[in-house]
């Protein structure tokens, strides 16, 4: 018997395009189906035939009549198959179950330390997979496939992170984690770097839907960044997520990671505030904040900073403004319609997420002459990368 991944896989164009109308705006009759597919109606039944019978699109509920007999509503079956969808970061790793929809049925989350080494990790992540499939929403479903969003730069076909910098534990650098993984999940695995994971599910799914262009950044210890670019993803060398984060935005500015000075990253990062805000208390200035220097971190500096801090707004505005200002080259340079700003320090500050659209703003040259929304957090939040690993392996599965 067919397994239903080798019938994801061998779909003709025709039953792409059709597959992909359903999962993206369903439920839909076959009338609008029609309509977005220009397809002649016994086309239609001709491609949706099979995909009925083998249950991967079904019949979800009834129309309101137009006038006379109500008319049939089909949409991806929700309720036999998942998806797993799994987020590595360097402060957490997230593991989702979605639907076909990128509904998530369960999410685990947990914090990654100098005790996470990659072996580490992926037990952990295999331990909640095991104890996901007995809960009741998903025992009876069957698991299609795998996705991951991860730190870039990598290796995208053999499923390597090459240079893994900045984790707590040792050892992720050179990492074979596509391997690692689809051994023990015995799943065919698909993987993406983190960013390109969220800005597909955005694009696809999210508050991105319906645009020709948009962008994705994500701030955690460091700057990931995406980009849709008239309905396609953009690709940086080695699939690398943090070409913006080395952006040089002050000449003789502070010595980056990756050899150059002043970088974006150096300012605007999580890990780039943390230092600052405790140099300023090692040199005496005052806080609100009650802790040990070495046990503060950023959600502290932001807290402290809604609070009114001084220390910590100062920080975090300056560190925001030069964001901003990269950001305004950036935009100048791609134009998209959408900028959406995520990740752990975007979630935690909201001024840092302000300062950053205002700044951008004034000092963009496109903002006089047309209008950039922006979106804190997207559709999808803390989520968009593990739902959005899922969104590359259903998008890998039926463009294969």
């Amino acid at each position: 018997m067919k397994r239903t991944i080798d019938k994801l896989k061998s779909m003709g164009e025709d039953a792409k395009k059709i597959f992909d109308i359903i999962q993206k705006n369903g439920p839909l009759t076959k009338a609008q189906i029609l309509g977005i597919s220009k397809f002649k109606l016994t086309t239609l039944n001709r491609i949706m035939n099979p995909f009925v019978t083998d249950k991967l699109i079904v019949e979800s509920s009834i129309g309101e009549s137009t006038g006379g007999r109500k008319p049939t509503l089909y949409d991806v079956n929700l309720r036999d198959y998942a998806f797993v969808g799994i987020d590595i970061s360097r402060i957490y790793t997230q593991v989702v179950f979605t639907d076909l929809k990128l509904n998530i049925i369960y999410k685990e989350r947990f914090n990654m330390d100098k005790s996470h080494t990659p072996k580490k990790t992926v037990d952990r992540i295999i331990d909640i997979c095991e104890k996901a499939k007995k809960i009741p929403e998903l025992k009876n479903k069957e698991t299609i496939a795998a996705g991951l969003g991860t730190v870039g730069p990598f290796d995208i076909k053999r499923g390597i992170m090459k240079s893994a910098i900045n984790f707590m534990a040792e050892g992720w650098e050179g990492t074979e984690i596509k391997d690692m993984l689809q051994e023990k999940l015995k799943l065919d695995f698909f993987m993406d770097n983190g960013a390109n994971a969220a800005v597909i599910a955005e694009y696809k799914f999210g508050s991105g839907k319906d645009l020709k262009n948009m962008a994705y950044f994500n701030f955690g210890m460091g700057i990931r960044t995406a980009v849709i670019s008239n309905g396609n993803i953009i690709r940086s060398i080695n699939d690398a997520e943090d070409a913006f984060a080395h952006m040089v935005i002050n000449v003789d500015g502070i010595k980056c990671s990756c050899g150059n000075f002043g970088c974006v990253e150096c300012y605007s990062s999580i890990k780039a505030i943390t230092e600052k805000f405790k140099q300023k208390i090692i040199d005496g200035e005052n806080t609100q904040i009650k802790k040990q220097v070495e046990n503060i971190n950023y959600i502290d500096i932001s807290e402290a900073a809604e609070a009114g801090d001084i220390v910590a707004s100062e920080i975090i505005t300056q560190a925001a403004e030069i964001f901003g200002t990269g950001l305004a080259n950036f935009i100048n340079l791609l134009n998209p319609q959408l900028v959406v700003l995520s990740g752990p320090l975007i979630m935690a500050s909201e001024l840092f997420y302000r300062v950053s659209e205002e700044t951008a703003k004034k000092k963009c040259y496109f903002s006089k002459h047309t209008n950039i929304f922006f979106n804190r957090g997207g559709y999808f939040k803390e989520n968009a990368i593990s739902v959005g690993a899922v969104a590359v392996a259903i998008e890998n599965l039926i463009n294969s």
